[in-house]
């Protein structure tokens, strides 16, 4: 990937980033942290999120890491507190975490395994992003901040086997707009991305040897009309520009980046 074009649209700003840990979320983070925000990065994976708040440490940037169960309502609280404790002000949040295996497959067939997973894929997708923003609604205003959520082409698509997960996605898109009706008179702008097919940790953790999944999902031919797959730093760049003040004029909608794919038509 080529340097950022606009090294210094974040120097001074707090962004918080759920999912830091890996993926999407780990290369949003990254990117966010070499723009010169002072990245707060949150995951179940503490030790991962640590890990990669020291990597953007060790290029330069500032950044802290924090755990966060985003099923949990108590772990949300607490963790919003730290973050407003230490920041009155947060100019963006980045929801980035999100889940799609349950008992251990992303397979969860509607006629066989009905709602299976259903409050665990909304506590995790939906309800805990909701909950981490209302409690830092304060903290947003004051900066006149953005909230950057990360929906899925998958809310556009009609699966059987993943039919939870969608809908979680989909109902990320209307929490988006409904959340920028609220937010919009403190001066707080809230969109989204839907993402297609990338390359993450969530889809190689199925293989048995990771790195020569990823291999060969760079060479498959995706579904959309690039006919490939995307890395998670292309999706980063999308959020990291939807998060600046490149995009002021952008709220209350979610934009497909999914090499126009199924989010795109």
């Amino acid at each position: 990937m080529t340097s950022p074009s606009h090294p210094s649209r974040f120097t001074d700003r707090v962004v918080v980033v759920t999912g830091a840990a890996s993926g999407i979320g780990r290369a949003t983070a990254s990117r966010l942290g070499s723009e010169g925000a002072h990245v707060v990065l949150l995951d179940r994976d503490r030790a991962g999120a640590e890990a990669a708040a020291a990597a953007i440490q060790e290029a330069g940037g500032s950044a802290t890491a924090h755990g966060l169960d985003l099923a949990s309502e108590a772990s949300v609280s607490e963790t919003t507190a730290i973050i407003a404790a230490a920041h009155p002000q947060v100019h963006g949040v980045v929801g980035c975490a999100g889940l799609v295996h349950v008992d251990g497959s992303q397979e969860n067939p509607f006629l066989e395994r009905g709602l299976a997973g259903w409050d665990l894929l909304f506590a995790v997708n939906v309800r805990g992003m909701a909950q981490l923003v209302h409690e830092l609604v304060p903290a947003l205003s004051a900066a006149r901040g953005v909230v950057v959520t990360v929906s899925s082409e998958a809310a556009y698509r009609s699966r059987a086997g993943r039919w939870i997960y969608d809908a979680t996605k989909a109902a990320l898109v209307s929490v988006t707009r409904s959340m920028a009706a609220a937010l919009a008179g403190a001066g707080v702008r809230v969109v989204g991305v839907a993402p297609g097919g990338t390359i993450t940790e969530m889809h190689l953790q199925d293989h048995a040897d990771p790195e020569a999944a990823r291999i060969r999902m760079r060479s498959a031919e995706g579904s959309n009309l690039l006919r490939r797959l995307a890395e998670p730093e292309e999706i980063a760049a999308a959020i990291t520009f939807l998060a600046s003040d490149d995009a002021s004029f952008i709220t209350g909608t979610t934009i497909a980046v999914d090499g126009g794919g199924a989010g795109s038509r």
